[in-house]
């Protein structure tokens, strides 16, 4: 166990701010959007003022999956509160893309920018700058120096789609004094779940209500849903999608196709990060497996005898979702804690898991009970599973039913954080 304080951990930073640097140019040999905006990220630029309104919510989503969850909660504080702007902060490339997209609902209220590393220099001039009068940090983003920062300026902290693992309970309890201190700024903690409750209690969260998930209560564009249905009209076969992988687990799959595909179903591997689009299609290729690129793809009829589609495009999960008759999850079948059940089951697409489903432990439970969800522990076993409820049109639907069913029972989150933001919201929306 590690004791450091936050001034012990505030005079670290800086030193280590050369090795973000370097971070950043490692990370930019894949993806050289790592290189825009370093002003930002190293607050030697300037940051979004406010526009023409009063009061400003900041909320922080980190990358593409906190981003997407924060999309309900936008609209329902644009409509709520309409003397405010807001500003999201991001600290992907990919979380920004995302973010844009956001933003294009109100262009007049909302702005984006990085949210500078946790230097109090760096930090200091963001408030400055920004001028928040409400700080939402979506899920377990939690930075030392931010939180006591805003802290000093009265800014109210709400920690919202709150998740925290075991594992991720473990790792910052390594740090107790810094992560008992951090959590204790926050005004009010919206957890998804009432074992994130439990371990967020324990490391000093006050004020800490269940709310359940806001990715279950994004909607699946309309027009994704329509795309979807225009395409399954000229196909004939049944899709399975692999959706999310992680890295390791596109090898599992392909070697589980190769002894198990079948030529009257058809295969939509959609890898997680952009960044290795690349790799899985060379693992494609190598495997000797047809395959198309989606960003290739101009309508279904175009797809001709391949066996896999590579969904090598970003913002159309519900896209694939929706194509698909079968799910299976990826980041479940490594060590990687599962990706979101949600979208699928959104659309009425019954999913697969894998043996590793920490960081939706409660949802994955709670499906597994009412049938929306099955878990099995190799890709192989993945694959059969697929194949046996294609197999049984009539378990197919049910499993179908039951998933929109159970997307269903936990649609809510955004109604009741806004409704645990009150007390907080009168606060800085009268003063």
């Amino acid at each position: 166990m590690m004791d450091i304080s936050l001034k012990g951990y505030q005079r670290l930073v800086p030193i280590l701010l050369p090795l973000a640097a370097l971070y950043l140019l490692w990370r930019a040999r894949k993806q050289p959007d790592y290189l825009k905006h370093w002003s930002e990220r190293f607050a030697t630029g300037t940051f979004p003022a406010k526009l023409q309104t009063k009061r400003r919510v900041w909320i922080h989503a980190v990358s593409v999956g906190e981003t997407n969850a924060t999309r309900p909660l936008v609209k329902a504080i644009l409509k709520a509160w309409p003397e405010c702007d807001i500003l999201l902060t991001h600290m992907t490339p990919t979380g920004r893309d995302a973010g844009q997209k956001i933003a294009a609902l109100a262009p007049e209220r909302i702005q984006q920018c990085f949210l500078p590393y946790d230097a109090r220099f760096a930090v200091r001039k963001f408030f400055r700058e920004t001028a928040p009068d409400l700080g939402i940090i979506m899920e377990t983003e939690v930075w030392p120096t931010l939180l006591s920062e805003a802290k000093a300026l009265n800014i109210p902290l709400v920690l919202a789609n709150a998740r925290l693992s075991e594992k991720s309970y473990r790792q910052a309890m390594k740090f107790p004094r810094l992560m008992t201190c951090a959590m204790h700024q926050f005004d009010l903690v919206c957890a998804q779940a009432t074992s994130d409750q439990r371990r967020l209690e324990a490391m000093s969260a006050k004020n800490v209500t269940v709310t359940g998930s806001l990715k279950f209560d994004i909607q699946a564009p309309q027009a994704a849903l329509s795309l979807a249905k225009d395409w399954k009209k000229d196909w004939s076969k049944p899709v399975v999608l692999l959706a999310s992988t992680r890295d390791g687990e596109e090898a599992l799959f392909i070697d589980a196709l190769k002894a198990n595909a079948r030529s009257d179903v058809r295969y939509l591997l959609v890898p997680r990060h952009p960044q290795r689009f690349n790799a899985v299609e060379a693992l494609l290729k190598n495997a000797g497996i047809a395959y198309v690129k989606r960003s290739d793809l101009h309508c279904a009829t175009e797809v001709g005898s391949a066996q896999v589609i590579l969904g090598d495009t970003m913002g159309e999960m519900f896209f694939y979702c929706a194509l698909a008759d079968v799910c299976i999850m990826g980041g479940s079948f490594q060590p990687f804690g599962c990706q979101n059940v949600i979208e699928p089951t959104s659309v009425g697409v019954p999913v697969i898991v894998g043996p590793s489903t920490f960081n939706f432990s409660e949802v994955v439970k709670q499906g597994l009970g009412v049938g929306a969800l099955q878990q099995v522990q190799t890709a192989n076993e993945a694959i059969d599973k697929a194949h046996s409820w294609l197999n049984d049109p009539v378990q197919l639907n049910h499993l179908k039913t039951q998933a929109l069913v159970f997307s269903r029972t936990y649609v809510g989150a955004t109604a009741r954080i806004m409704k645990a933001m009150e007390p907080l919201c009168k606060k800085f929306l009268t003063s």
